[in-house]
C-alpha cells in the first residue's frame, strides 16, 4: 500500500496519476462500503474488497469527505449511550480493517490523503474532531504503507520511517 498526503490543491492527484497511469480511481466511501457492508460492520469482501479489483492498482481518494459523511449522517449516534470517543474508536476500527486488507492484497492500493493539520485550529468542536480523525486515519495508513509521499506545491518528498524499513516493507 502506498500513501500520498498533502493539502488541498497541493498536486497529489497529478503526482499519483503520473506515477500510476494504469490505476483505477475509487472513492473512499465506495471502498469502505465494500469493506464493511454499507457501514454497519463486517460484510462480504471484508478486507481487500471484491475480487474484481484484486489484481488492479487502485487509487482511493476522498477520505476527508468520507469522514464528513460518516459524522454528518449520524451513524456514530446509532449506538445509544456511547461517547464520541467510542464512536471515534469504531470509525478507527473500520478504516484499520480496510487498510490491513488492502496492505496484504495482491493488487497495489494507493491512498490519497488530505493533510488538514497545518492551519488554524477550528473553533467548532465538530471541525476539530474531523481534523483529529483525519490525522489518526493518516497515521494508521502510513504505519501500514510500504511507501509514503508528502506532496506540497507540486513537489513530492518520499518519507521513510525506521519502522517501515525494519519491517522489510520496501517496494
Amino acid at each position: 500500500m502506498h500513501v500520498f498526503i498533502g493539502g488541498t490543491a497541493s498536486g497529489k492527484r497529478q503526482r499519483v496519476a503520473e506515477r500510476y497511469p494504469e490505476a483505477r480511481w475509487r472513492d473512499a466511501g465506495e471502498m469502505m462500503r465494500r469493506v464493511t457492508g454499507a457501514g454497519v460492520g463486517p460484510g462480504p469482501g471484508a478486507g481487500a474488497g471484491p475480487a474484481i479489483d484484486d489484481g488492479d492498482t487502485l487509487v482511493i481518494s476522498g477520505w476527508l469527505a468520507w469522514l464528513e459523511a460518516e459524522l454528518g449522517a449520524g451513524r456514530e449516534n446509532e449506538r445509544e449511550n456511547e461517547s464520541a470517543s467510542a464512536d471515534d474508536d469504531w470509525l478507527g476500527q473500520r478504516w484499520r480493517q480496510a487498510f490491513a486488507g488492502w496492505a496484504s492484497s495482491p493488487g497495489r492500493r494507493v491512498l490519497v490523503l488530505d493533510e488538514v493539520g497545518r492551519g488554524i485550529v477550528p473553533v467548532d468542536p465538530a471541525q476539530r474532531r474531523l481534523r483529529d480523525l483525519m490525522g489518526w486515519l493518516s497515521q494508521d495508513a502510513v504505519r501500514l504503507a510500504s511507501q509514503a509521499h508528502y506532496v506540497r506545491h507540486g513537489l513530492t518528498m518520499r518519507l521513510d520511517g525506521k519502522e517501515a524499513a525494519a519491517a522489510g516493507r520496501a517496494d
